[in-house]
């Protein structure tokens, strides 16, 4: 049995397998933040279609400590094996946490955009198996509150994930007829 949860998420430079993280928010599984970071990147000095998406400019990561200086405190965090990693499409953010430097090998992984693909059960013809939803999706379909928080943001997104995550993990009734 795994002793905790770890919920996470990154917004990054983009999608490239040079791009990097500008900022990660980790939870645990009460919802207590354990990191809210703002990272510069190692390598990139502008990223325009990110920031229209994750509003995260050069100009707020300038002069912040880069990813790497806290590498031993995350990869330990991330790497306990009595953990339990949830995210959303968990499989990018730990991709581009080992592209700015970060690796994390545990296999204890929950990724809460596949599981959510396999409860709706929507096919997908172009990717074969199911259709990916958006968090934005995953959170609208389970009525999740952002409150002022919005999405593409870290840690917002790391809380509507647990949220998700939590809702997943209650049982399901199915309507029965009486006749």
């Amino acid at each position: 049995m795994l002793g905790k949860i770890l919920v996470f998420d990154t917004e990054t430079t983009g999608f490239r397998s040079d791009d990097e993280v500008l900022t990660l928010a980790v939870v645990d599984g009460s919802g207590t933040t354990v990191i809210d970071g703002m990272y510069a990147p190692a390598r990139k000095s502008a990223w325009p279609d990110a920031e229209k998406i994750n509003r995260i400019s050069p100009t707020m990561v300038m002069g912040c400590p880069t990813i790497l200086s806290q590498r031993a405190e995350l990869e330990q965090m991330f790497n306990d094996p009595d953990t339990l990693l949830v995210g959303y499409n968990i499989e990018f953010d730990i991709r581009l946490l080992g592209q700015s430097g970060i690796r994390i090998t545990n296999p204890n992984r929950h990724d809460v955009m596949l599981a959510f693909s396999e409860f709706r059960k929507v096919p997908d013809a172009r990717r074969g198996g199911y259709r990916w939803w958006k968090l934005t999706e995953c959170a609208d379909y389970y009525r999740y509150d952002w409150g002022i928080s919005q999405a593409h943001g870290a840690l917002a997104d790391t809380f509507a994930t647990l949220y998700c995550y939590k809702k997943m993990q209650e049982p399901v009734y199915e309507e029965q007829s009486l006749f």
